[in-house]
């Protein structure tokens, strides 16, 4: 039988990442199906006047496009990274595609913004998060600008079973939670008219003053947060 909100399945040790439903995912779990069916829920409203029409954007971690396809509308020039193939396929026209891991990106051009969206800053290996500031800072110009967002630390910590969003059809349970040292892992439903994935995830909150270490250890100076839980920072490459 199905779990549901009153019965929620515990998280077994395993993989880090992984997902169920319909259709394709990617190695980490994430649904292709669902994403490209994703709308924009203004994600990138709170840091829209740093992201100028004609300058060009490196989307790590694209996805099926959902923001690459608001940045075009507004004007941006825009490479998508991401490492999936099924992904990928749905980035929207006049954007550039790239196959790759973000760890091991190499285009050998300089950018004006890197755009880390989607919490990927919050993956639990240390070493990983290293990896993607060191991508962003080799792509970008002195004086160019990183954009990250980060999961709400208080969420992270405190979110409990039980729905946490919905609009536009969409409806998001958290399933299930568990809290191991400095490690949160969650199981994520998302029920879209009688279709359903799972997505299950580590993930480390993240203070400010850790994210801005790491930053000063990439070569990236002047943190400035956005938004009103502040998930939003910029950093500039010095």
């Amino acid at each position: 039988m199905a779990p549901t909100l009153r019965d929620p399945p515990s998280i077994t040790p395993g993989p880090a990442f992984s997902g169920s439903g319909p259709g394709a995912r990617t190695r980490d779990g994430c649904s292709v199906e669902l994403y490209r069916s994703l709308p924009y829920r203004g994600d990138l409203d709170g840091v829209r006047d740093l992201l100028k029409p004609g300058t060009s954007v490196l989307e790590l971690g694209a996805g099926a496009g959902r923001l690459t396809r608001k940045l075009r509308e507004w004007g941006l020039n825009v490479t998508a990274v991401d490492n999936s193939p099924d992904m990928l396929a749905h980035v929207p026209e006049g954007a550039a595609r790239v196959e790759s891991d973000i760890e091991d990106l190499a285009l050998g051009d300089a950018f004006d913004t890197a755009l880390l969206a989607s919490c990927l800053i919050n993956q639990p290996s240390p070493l990983t998060r290293t990896s993607f500031a060191a991508t962003a800072r080799r792509h970008l110009a002195q004086g160019g600008q990183l954009l990250v967002e980060r999961h709400d630390p208080a969420w992270l910590t405190t979110a409990q079973v039980g729905r946490v969003a919905g609009a536009n059809g969409l409806e998001v349970f958290v399933e299930a939670v568990r809290r191991v040292g400095l490690v949160t892992e969650m199981t994520l439903r998302y029920e879209i008219s009688n279709q359903a994935w799972r997505h299950s995830f580590h993930a480390s909150p993240l203070s400010e003053s850790e994210i801005e270490g790491l930053f000063a250890e990439a070569g990236f100076h002047g943190c400035e947060w956005f938004g009103p839980k502040r998930t939003w920072v910029r950093a500039i490459a010095s």
